[in-house]
């Protein structure tokens, strides 16, 4: 009995340090989760131009309630500007091209996306479930993960500090956030209008960008 005990407490033990273990290597966002191919959100239009080079085409538009300049390049990436400040706001990829920080890529686990970003709650946009993490001091930058409602695995990424909702362009205002120009929205329906009519029409047009 007691050689049985024993033999409980060492697997007890063993299990606590594997948990310990796993809980330890839980990750956490860092500031190069909130950059694209070597540009930051907040970086300039300079900046933009100088690392991403020419552009397939761009085009005026509101998006989410803020006006901005989208840059669509050859890869299906995406780049847009407030054109009020002229800081880059927002990036959307091509997912099945589109490898981030320590592997991340279209298809990765739940598991895996844990163990780089941590651990955040799902949250229920548009109709699809995303994990969202937003940058430290910097609270309306966030990288933005759709995932699989089943499994969890991902399908697609976002990097954004362009409001979610009404709610959170509110504080935004409310913050004096340069990028919000007063009468911006009139028009906007929440969807950002981007100018599809040189693309193949195969393609179909998403809030996060072209059609993966």
């Amino acid at each position: 009995m007691v050689k049985n005990m024993g033999r409980w407490l060492s697997l007890t033990m063993l299990v606590l340090c594997w948990w310990s273990a796993v809980c330890m290597a839980a990750g956490s966002v860092v500031d190069e989760d909130f950059s694209c191919k070597g540009v930051m959100l907040g970086d300039s239009e300079s900046v933009l131009q100088a690392k991403w080079g020419e552009p397939l085409y761009d085009k005026t538009v509101i998006k989410q309630g803020v006006k901005v300049k989208t840059y669509v390049y050859k890869d299906r990436s995406e780049a847009s500007v407030a054109v009020r400040t002229g800081k880059v706001v927002d990036f959307t990829v091509d997912m099945e091209k589109y490898t981030a920080r320590s592997n991340v890529r279209q298809g990765a686990t739940k598991f895996w996306l844990e163990k780089v970003y941590g651990k955040t709650q799902k949250q229920f946009i548009e109709g699809e479930n995303y994990l969202i993490y937003n940058r430290e001091n910097h609270p309306h930058q966030k990288l933005l993960l759709k995932v699989d409602g089943d499994d969890g695995h991902l399908l697609d990424l976002r990097i954004s500090s362009l409001p979610l909702d009404d709610a959170e362009r509110a504080v935004m205002a409310e913050e004096g956030d340069p990028m919000l120009l007063e009468g911006d929205s009139e028009d906007d329906n929440g969807f950002a209008v981007i100018d599809v009519s040189g693309l193949p029409q195969d393609k179909e047009v998403h809030l996060e960008g072209l059609g993966r």
